[in-house]
């Protein structure tokens, strides 16, 4: 074998450890595979809230609404997933639920101080959540609803949350009101991912279909900035948080159909988004464990850069530059997903926490 063979097949053999999750410190109990998809969509997530904020450019457009059709999909899954913690010892814990609670009030009140100081001037309509924060009221309602979900057999619990989310697009009512729009449609992929157990995933994703998902991946996203948006007519019914009749017009009564074909399309994105996150530890996956601290931080800093004019001043470039804000993106990412950040933000979620270890 030659040296250039040798060396191809080192490469080859370092690619494939990242998706060995069996490569990881002895005690070392973390799912880097959760952390490492956080990474990615956490990178994503900021993405997608500062590219508003940025020069028109049709290819970040279109590119903006194709990372929209499953990237919090996505989310809500890893937060399905992850949401099995709510019950220990088949009791609902009322710490963690509350915890969650309580981040969504901080996060809404320190956004509207931040923007107060800044010289935004805005009322403060604590139920009617329309920006980030929404999560985490979505969060809280889809954590009561976990011990439902589980006395239901998986096949039907997914099918009630996705008849649930198809059917809110006619509710006209049901718009930023608490979220309940979002929390509807979104709720059919927390279902999923609270069904699905760690070992019946890390079966599936050892299925040799990384090509596959690799070309699919690459075609759609492909085909949305180079050739066009094919959600254009339709396109704001991907963030959920609008009735069929605001967003469909004429094609309202086929609200149904086309939320369906979404559903599917942001399943098999997210699949293969899934079969090339890497499944051990990486250099970035401290990202996803401290994802709390960038999700709620990077909303502070574009808002702070908004309201300062910073964006303004960017705007004012050729549009070639509006495409730094990708790489931009992921370092804001890695930046405010610090350690110090993180366990700051993790305080704040439960202050008391450490003082019951202490106690303990």
């Amino acid at each position: 074998m030659s040296g250039r063979e040798e060396e191809k097949m080192s490469i080859k053999a370092w690619v494939q450890s990242w998706y060995n999750p069996e490569l990881r410190k002895e005690g070392d109990n973390r799912d880097y595979f959760v952390d490492n998809l956080k990474a990615f969509l956490m990178v994503l997530v900021i993405f997608g809230h500062v590219v508003t904020s940025l020069r028109g450019v049709k290819e970040m457009s279109a590119l903006y609404y194709f990372v929209y059709t499953f990237h919090m999909p996505l989310f809500v899954f890893t937060s399905g997933y992850m949401a099995k913690g709510i019950m220990k010892d088949g009791k609902f814990r009322v710490d963690r639920y509350f915890s969650i609670l309580w981040m969504y009030f901080f996060f809404r009140v320190a956004n509207y101080l931040l923007g107060r100081q800044l010289g935004h001037s805005s009322k403060f309509k604590l139920l009617e959540v329309s920006g980030a924060p929404w999560y985490l009221l979505a969060m809280s309602a889809w954590y009561l609803m976990v011990p439902l979900l589980l006395s239901m057999k998986p096949l039907v619990g997914v099918i009630v949350a996705t008849m649930a989310g198809l059917l809110m697009g006619y509710v006209e009512e049901a718009e930023d009101f608490l979220a309940i729009s979002r929390i509807a449609v979104y709720l059919p992929f927390f279902a999923i991912g609270l069904y699905v157990s760690k070992e019946r995933l890390d079966n599936f994703l050892n299925k040799r279909l990384r090509i596959p998902a690799l070309l699919l991946l690459a075609g759609a996203c492909g085909y949305f900035v180079f050739v066009g948006n094919p959600l254009k007519p339709i396109k704001k019914i991907v963030f959920g948080g609008t009735p069929y009749s605001a967003t469909l017009g004429e094609l309202e009564p086929y609200g149904f159909l086309i939320r369906g074909g979404l559903y599917l399309f942001a399943v098999l994105i997210g699949v293969a988004c899934m079969f090339l996150i890497p499944r051990r530890k990486m250099w970035f996956s401290y990202v996803g464990k401290y994802s709390m601290a960038v999700y709620i931080l990077h909303i502070f800093v574009r808002d702070a850069m908004k309201y300062t004019g910073v964006f303004t001043e960017i705007k004012k470039l050729p549009g070639r530059y509006m495409f730094l804000a990708i790489p931009a993106c992921a370092v804001a990412a890695l930046v405010l997903g610090n350690p110090l950040f993180g366990k700051l933000i993790n305080w704040i979620s439960n202050p008391f926490r450490s003082l019951k270890r202490k106690k303990a």
